[in-house]
């Protein structure tokens, strides 16, 4: 791997202390210290949703990162198929991607280990 220049780190409370950080040039995602793997394209549609964790991220907004401004069957299926893969790729950080039908995407933790935590506290 090519050395690192320089890292950015998301800071967003959605993350909840998760290790977030970036390299732009190098379409590299580390969490928690470890790399996530993915293409420049799934980079490209990953990156707003980490930046806006949270936050519904609307398709304009995701296709806007790749030249695109209109929504069409086509490019709805390889959207959805590189969501899926992104949130293969993220379901062991505890993180998930949620569709918003005709709106978007959502990046949001999962409530399943907040419900593990109380279940362990008891």
């Amino acid at each position: 791997m090519a050395d690192i220049v320089s890292l950015q780190q998301v800071e967003r409370p959605q993350l909840q202390g998760h290790q977030v950080r970036y390299s732009d040039p190098q379409h590299l995602v580390l969490i928690d210290g470890a790399v996530v793997p993915c293409t420049p394209g799934e980079y490209d549609l990953l990156m707003p949703l980490l930046k806006h964790a949270g936050e519904p991220v609307s398709f304009p907004r995701l296709l806007g990162t790749r030249g695109h401004t209109t929504l069409t069957r086509t490019l709805r299926h390889g959207l959805t198929q590189q969501m899926s893969r992104l949130r293969g790729r993220l379901w062991p950080f505890g993180l998930d991607i949620l569709c918003l039908n005709s709106y978007g995407y959502l990046l949001l933790c999962r409530l399943d280990e907040l419900a593990d935590d109380r279940a362990t506290s008891k």
